[in-house]
């Protein structure tokens, strides 16, 4: 087994992927929307994106088709410099699709377009292909066992990380569109949260993992098996972090003016990874995490507007964050 600091990559992210459409017309309903911005989205690919941006050494297990949408995809993601040399294209799938109107500062209605579509078509033989023992983190999805292959593929990643000594966080990532009910979402994401070490999610995503309404029995619930921590985003409000031992944290947010929430959970995601891999404490991570979610609602998109490591260090310092240096 390679020790955790001596593998290739920091990061390897698996699940889906998308090109994102997002109203370029601020503030209407989408029957009055005249243009779109198209852009790279997707949980596990805003991630890989987010991460490698702050520096750390990103791979990404998605699938896309052999299309145009694929190729857009691709070409981004090879120019921010994460690894994809794991994707495998498919010839009969497509490459997913969202469009989003925005309408601050709490409506952002979402469309999916999944329907065959590409990362869904993720099987095991292209888990064995992907360096899941060569990562220090493995970032997986609740999406990605919304249907077969991707469905077991997801969760021999996860039993192949554990294997190898590589930390897995699973975002619970629920799409209520992709399932046919909370709880045949909640099954499934209880199995694979037993294979993982820690676990992030909404409160309404942790309602659908363990049909608790109260995010603080919600949180202790979901740890059933392996998880060290379960991290509550909780939007304007920070985050809160839960405990195997029982202990629980807030974290403060940093307030700012929202333009778009969509992403802003993956932007979290990418700065706690930063924070959890240079090994400080999971509430200075979910701190940094903050730090760098807050950046993102006030941008336009996902993944193309994920900040630099100067970005988050100039955003700290002009919030008022005391001893920003402890963070660098």
């Amino acid at each position: 087994m390679t020790p955790a600091g001596q593998r290739p990559y920091d990061v390897l992210c698996m699940g889906r992927s998308s090109i994102d459409l997002y109203a370029h017309d601020i503030g209407v309903p989408i029957t009055e929307v005249r243009s779109f911005d198209a852009y790279v989205g997707g949980c596990p690919t805003n991630v890989s994106v987010g991460t490698r941006r702050l520096g750390l050494r990103s791979a990404l297990l998605t699938g896309v088709g052999t299309d145009q949408v694929g190729d857009f995809l691709l070409h981004f993601l090879d120019r921010e410099g994460v690894d994809t040399q794991f994707v495998p294209r498919f010839p009969d799938r497509r490459t997913s699709a969202v469009i989003m109107a925005i309408q601050p500062p709490d409506q952002f209605p979402l469309t999916f377009y999944r329907d065959n579509c590409a990362d869904i078509g993720l099987s095991i033989d292209d888990v064995r292909r992907a360096p899941v023992g060569g990562s220090r983190l493995l970032f997986l999805s609740g999406t990605g066992l919304s249907l077969e292959p991707s469905r077991t593929a997801t969760v021999l990643a996860a039993e192949v990380a554990r294997s190898a000594g590589t930390s897995v966080l699973l975002d619970v990532d629920y799409r209520p569109s992709v399932w046919p009910s909370a709880d045949a979402f909640g099954v499934h994401i209880r199995q694979l949260a037993v294979l993982s070490d820690m676990a992030v999610g909404t409160q309404e995503e942790l309602e659908a993992a363990t049909g608790e309404s109260d995010p603080d029995r919600a949180g202790p619930r979901f740890f059933g098996g392996h998880l060290a921590l379960v991290i509550l985003k909780r939007g304007a409000d920070g985050c809160r972090i839960y405990h195997r031992d029982g202990g629980r944290g807030d974290v403060q947010p940093f307030p700012v003016e929202v333009l778009n929430v969509l992403g802003a959970g993956d932007a979290f995601a990418s700065g706690f990874i930063y924070g959890h891999l240079r090994g400080w404490p999971p509430e200075k991570s979910g701190r940094f995490g903050n730090a760098v979610g807050a950046i993102v609602v006030t941008r336009h998109g996902c993944a193309n507007f994920m900040p630099t490591l100067d970005e988050v260090r100039e955003f700290m310092r002009a919030h008022g964050q005391a001893a920003v240096a402890d963070f660098f």
